[in-house]
């Protein structure tokens, strides 16, 4: 555990392993699009779209085992107590292995149900149970692996997060290569491939949790003590912090999963569009997470030190690269963003589609930086009532201006309403903020140095 004030140097240091490692998760979106948009069809595409949000309603429903445990770990090696920091690691281990195991028994009901409120033409739907199905296989993997990244991102080892998710990526790449352009498998091709890549991801997670535990000199004095393990007391922190933040992770996929349905509702083609559009967006937005990460980390270790001029310096100083990066990358999708579509998309009405809304989609880059900025902060923090409060009000917001916009002006409708999901997102947790200082308006005497200099 460091206590020397947060650089400019140091959150560029410790964000770019984080970018490559967030790029390499939206990298995979990109595969699977790309390897059908050369051999597939509208239909598999737009499967494939529908497959990916029903089954993000369960997968990302879980990620609060990825930020919670950031949260609870960063503050709790901010306050330097090693034991309870890998108790809660074993604490969200167990918790990622029964609700990974549960996603993958009820597969069938979740393709069934799924599809049920979804709407789509039936062969749009055929594909995406293809690909639904098969990618449920890797669900005990891909939730053990947030729990395990959650737990070495809080302890700053953003290096290792970056093996893990460059594992994951060029697994399920070459895989895809091989199940789909090889094989011929289709959206069922591209669901098993990301399965298999998540158990790849999974074993390389395990590898850096068993190095960085070594690095502590193995597991600390009580760690495995039954009563200090389940304490009511850190039992119930834990389950308060992660149900909020599971309500708030069901808004925001209430959030897209109603993007693209809206997006079906206006045919075949604008919703496969919407859905290669939508990875663009996904790879900008686990990009500048990276800073989201960093602040993740710092806000937590602020709160572990009860140290206002520390969270204050790690806003700051994350915000500032997040916004210029946003800006750059909108700036990217607006100039190139039509070649490099016209390059991975072979079908021509989903190419144009796709082509139409560009511009809604390159604004999104830097509009959103504010929510993905506030959102580490907040998590980090572990406050989970203020981000659920938030997401509920941020959700409402977007259901209402989707029911204005869409009818009047069809998909440019449905992507305003999007954009507008994001600015509420911001205000929504902009105006929580002066409370959150407000907890640590009186730091401890043990507060680090900056708090004489909270501008510094």
């Amino acid at each position: 555990m460091s206590t020397a004030p947060l650089t400019r140097i140091d959150v560029l240091k410790r964000a770019w392993p984080l970018v490559f490692a967030n790029a390499a998760v939206p990298l995979a979106g990109v595969a699977d699009t790309f390897v059908l948009g050369l051999s597939g069809d509208t239909a598999d595409l737009g499967g494939v779209a529908l497959g990916s949000a029903i089954f993000s309603v369960f997968y990302w429903s879980f990620y609060f085992l990825r930020m919670g445990t950031t949260g609870l770990t960063a503050q709790a090696d901010g306050a330097g107590d090693t034991a309870e920091a890998q108790r809660i690691l074993l604490r969200a281990l167990a918790i990622a292995s029964l609700l990974g195991l549960l996603v993958w028994a009820l597969r069938d009901l979740i393709a069934w149900g799924g599809f049920a409120v979804l709407q789509g033409e039936a062969a749009v739907e055929s594909r995406g149970e293809d690909y639904l199905l098969a990618r449920a296989w890797g669900a005990p993997a891909a939730l053990a692996t947030f729990a395990l990244s959650g737990w070495l991102i809080g302890l700053g080892r953003n290096a290792a997060t970056l093996a893990i998710y460059i594992t994951f990526s060029a697994l399920n790449i070459v895989l895809d290569l091989w199940f789909v352009l090889g094989l011929g498998h289709g959206p069922g091709g591209v669901g098993a491939a990301t399965a298999i890549a998540e158990w790849g991801g999974l074993v390389a997670a395990l590898g850096f949790t068993a190095l960085a535990l070594r690095q502590q000199k193995g597991w600390a004095a009580g760690v495995l003590d039954r009563a200090r393990l389940m304490a009511p007391k850190a039992l119930a922190e834990m389950f308060h912090v992660n149900l909020n933040l599971m309500i708030r992770t069901w808004c925001l996929v209430i959030g897209f999963t109603w993007f693209a349905n809206a997006g079906a509702r206006q045919g075949a083609a604008p919703l496969a569009g919407n859905h290669v559009l939508l990875q663009v967006i996904s790879l900008w937005a686990f990009v500048l997470d990276a800073f989201a990460f960093v602040a993740e980390t710092e806000a937590g270790r602020a709160f572990g030190r009860k140290s206002l001029g520390d969270l204050r310096r790690a806003v700051r100083l994350t915000g500032e690269p997040m916004f210029a990066a946003g800006a750059v990358f909108a700036g990217l999708t607006f100039l190139y963003g039509d070649e490099v579509l016209a390059s991975v998309i072979k079908d021509e009405a989903t190419l144009n589609a796709a082509i139409t809304y560009l511009p809604w989609c390159a604004i999104v880059p830097f509009l959103g930086a504010g929510a993905w900025l506030l959102d580490g902060i907040f998590i980090g923090t572990t406050s989970g009532k203020i981000l659920r409060n938030a997401g509920i009000a941020s959700v409402l917001v977007y259901l209402g201006a989707d029911a204005i916009l869409s009818p009047s002006f069809a998909n440019h409708g449905v992507w305003a309403a999007f954009v507008v999901f994001y600015l509420a997102r911001a205000g929504a947790l902009g105006v929580a903020y002066p409370a959150l200082e407000r907890r640590l308006a009186q730091p401890t005497p043990t507060a680090s140095a900056t708090d004489a200099n909270p501008s510094a």
